[in-house]
Formats: structure tokens, sequence, C-alpha cells
């Protein structure tokens, strides 16, 4: 399983890099929005629509949804940090709605278990990380930032998996996930502060007005982001009885299973950039 999933991976990062690395920003905003279509094709079994056309029709509402924010805000989404700001303010503050749901799981399901609700979870959930991925593909160097922010959830993800493998003892959040433990989140959260050292370290002169302490709280942001992300997700999939979002990728389950984390950690990663000052 372990072969099969760094298979996997290796094949994801390379089609992932030539993307983010060839493509213009607008093309790679459209891919973002494919893959997410993708995410929104499994999020619709799981958030109980069982026929073909109803779980399309939910792919086209996310579809819709993505065109209307494009519609607004226009091919460049960095034009105004005003109008940028408020959205990820609020989608940074809906997840953290999402992690007072995870922490009360499952005495608090019955808030959010009907299809409609878990419907509109879903199309916060991808629509929120598309937006943000997209904004940052807008900024300077935003290629760079973008690959900046999937290897910090690598990161988070592998060093947590490692390290919760080796010393994992005390279960983070039992009902929802019963692998993950406190010690992996520990482990995620040395590996993003080792990284977000050496970023420090590497950082042009130009961005010298960005505080190492910033660069710190970003990079435990990001972490913790990525664990909530992976959490709901974990939660949704427990709740419709499902242990994999899908199946397409092999030795990693669904498309859903590797959104998660980046669809939580992109309002976060976004909305910081814009409070250090760098959009």
């Amino acid at each position: 399983m372990l072969a099969k999933r760094i298979y996997t991976a290796l094949i994801l990062i390379s089609v992932f890099f030539v993307a983010v690395t060839q493509l213009s920003a607008n093309m790679l905003s459209l891919a973002f929005a494919a893959v997410g279509a993708a995410g929104a094709w499994e999020w619709s079994a799981l958030a109980g629509w069982t026929s073909r056309v109803t779980r399309v029709v939910f792919v086209i509402t996310f579809a819709s949804v993505c065109v209307a924010f494009a519609w607004v805000y226009g091919p460049n989404f960095a034009a105004d940090v005003t109008l940028i700001r408020p959205i990820l303010g609020l989608a940074c503050f809906a997840w953290l709605v999402h992690a007072l749901l995870v922490d009360s799981y499952p005495k608090l399901s019955f808030l959010w278990r009907s299809r409609l609700v878990r419907s509109l979870m879903g199309l916060f959930v991808l629509g929120a990380g598309w937006f943000s991925l997209s904004y940052v593909m807008y900024l300077s160097n935003g290629w760079l930032l973008v690959i900046m922010l999937v290897i910090t959830v690598g990161a988070a993800d592998v060093c947590a998996y490692f390290v919760g493998k080796a010393w994992g003892k005390n279960p983070l959040a039992p009902d929802v996930s019963p692998a993950k433990t406190i010690e992996g989140l520990w482990g995620g959260f040395l590996g993003v502060l080792s990284l977000a050292g050496l970023t420090w370290w590497l950082l042009p002169p130009a961005y010298a007005y960005i505080h190492p302490v910033e660069i710190f709280l970003i990079a435990a942001f990001c972490c913790s982001a990525s664990v909530l992300g992976d959490l709901t997700v974990s939660m949704v999939k427990r709740e419709s009885g499902c242990k994999d979002s899908g199946v397409l990728l092999p030795g990693h389950g669904g498309v859903l299973d590797r959104l998660d984390s980046i669809c939580g950690t992109a309002p976060f990663f976004a909305l910081s950039l814009i409070l250090v000052g760098y959009a």
C-alpha cells in the first residue's frame, strides 16, 4: 500500500509541477476548477445524492459558483485586495466553525447531516479552496507560492504520518479519524516549522519586510488548517459510511482525499499573504 501511495504521489507531483510552471494564471485557475469538479462529483455521494442526475447537478452547481466569482472579480483576482480580503476572512471564519463541528462530533452532527447542508458544506470547502488558490496564482510569483502551499501541506501530512506511525499513542479525534494521533500532529508541526525556517533563510532581500515570526505563524496556521481540512472531510465520510471518497487515486482513495487539506489551508494561506503585506 505504501509503495502504491508513493508511486501515485510522484505522478501527481509531476503533473502538478508541469501545470503550475507551464500554464498561465487563467488556465491554471480553470484547471483548479476542473479538479474541484472531480472533487464535487465525489462529495455529491458523501452528501447523500445517489442518482447520476442529482450528482451531475451538484457538479454543475459547483462550476456555476466558480463562474459567478470569476465574473464578479474579473480576469485579475489580485486587482483589488480590498475586495478579496473580506471573502477570505469569511472563508477562514467558516473553517473555524467547521473546527467546532469536528470537535463536537457526533453530538452536533444533527445540525449538518441533511443532504442539503452537507451539499452546502461541499460547495464551501471546494469553492473556497478554488477561489483562494486562484487568487494566490494571480499574485507576483504566484506559481511559486502555490508550490510552497502544496509543499507545506505535504510536509504536514508526511511528517504527521511517519511520526504518528512510530510514536502515536494518543488519538487526536477518535470519533472522526481514530488513526490520527496528537503525536502525529506535533510531528506535522515540527516538519512545517522546519520548512518555515528554511523559507526564511532563503527569502530574497526584497521580502525582508516580512518578519520571521510572521513566517512561522503562517506555517503554524497552515499546518493547523491542513489537519482541519482533513478531519472535516473525514467527518463527512464517517457520517456517510464511507472510508474513502473514491478510488481514482491508487493508494490515496479519491480526489477529495488529496484536496481536503489543500482546501482547508488555501484560505488561511491567501489571507496571511495579505496581512503580512505581500499582496
